[in-house]
């Protein structure tokens, strides 16, 4: 999932804004579960790209094992951590999350953290 953004941030930020409009279409039509699928992925979409920045290398992964990597990753500022955990944390068997933070507000925030970009109401492309 996470191929070919090697150097285009163009190109990626409308691919994350277009995961997030996801996410809040998702959300509108009741559907939390792929709304939290597409949150992730804008997410995991910021982390690899920075990854591939900053190991001068194509990083090829999925979303969860980029945020897993973000939270394990020593110099991870303590608020973004705690969100990459959140959206790794699976969900309970009756489809709820063990906490009240917004799965759309921490991938926002991830991004921001990681590429300045604000949500996809303030993205400009």
């Amino acid at each position: 999932m996470q191929k070919g953004l090697s150097g285009d941030l163009l190109s990626l930020k409308q691919t994350i804004r277009r995961e997030l409009e996801d996410a809040n279409r998702a959300r509108i039509g009741g559907n939390e579960g792929q709304a939290r699928v597409c949150a992730r992925r804008a997410a995991g979409w910021a982390v690899s790209f920075m990854r591939s920045l900053t190991e001068n290398r194509e990083i090829e992964s999925n979303a969860f094992d980029m945020l897993q990597w973000l939270a394990q990753h020593v110099d991870t500022a303590d608020a973004v951590r705690a969100a990459a955990i959140r959206l790794t944390t699976h969900v309970s068997l009756d489809h709820t999350l063990p906490f009240p933070e917004d799965p759309l507000e921490d991938a926002g925030m991830i991004v921001e953290a990681l590429l300045g970009v604000d949500g996809p109401e303030n993205e400009e492309g």
